[in-house]
Parts: C-alpha cells; sequence; structure tokens
C-alpha cells in the first residue's frame, strides 16, 4: 500500500504557503494509493474532495464521511 500521512503539515504555513503545500499534494497524488492529512484548520477541509471528519459533541465524537 502507498500511502502518504501527513500529521499537523499545514499548522507552520500562511495562507499562500497552504496553497502551495496543496498544490504540491495535488501534484503527486496520483503516485499514492491514499493520501491521508490530518489537519485542525477548518479552511483547509475544502482543499480535498474525500474527507473524514470528526466533531466532538456533548455525547461524544461525531464521524462525517464526505466523498
Amino acid at each position: 500500500l502507498q500511502m502518504l500521512i501527513i500529521d499537523e503539515g499545514f499548522g507552520t504555513q500562511d495562507a499562500e504557503g497552504c496553497d502551495r503545500l496543496i498544490a504540491a499534494i495535488n501534484a503527486i497524488a496520483s503516485d499514492f494509493a491514499c493520501i491521508l492529512t490530518v489537519t485542525h484548520m477548518p479552511h483547509l477541509k475544502e482543499a480535498f474532495q474525500a474527507r473524514i471528519e470528526v466533531n466532538k459533541t456533548a455525547q461524544g465524537s461525531k464521524i462525517t464521511l464526505s466523498i
């Protein structure tokens, strides 16, 4: 399994840096079977087509899958 994992790789970047990272990820996406990015930055979620979103609620964590 060819998998690339980027865990909180955007936090040190400004908006331009985030855009460059997203472009770089998209440029190499075909080289991997799966790319998993983990971020707490809400404005980045729309940058990726398929998402697993985890939201904390009073009843516990809620998972939403967006494809």
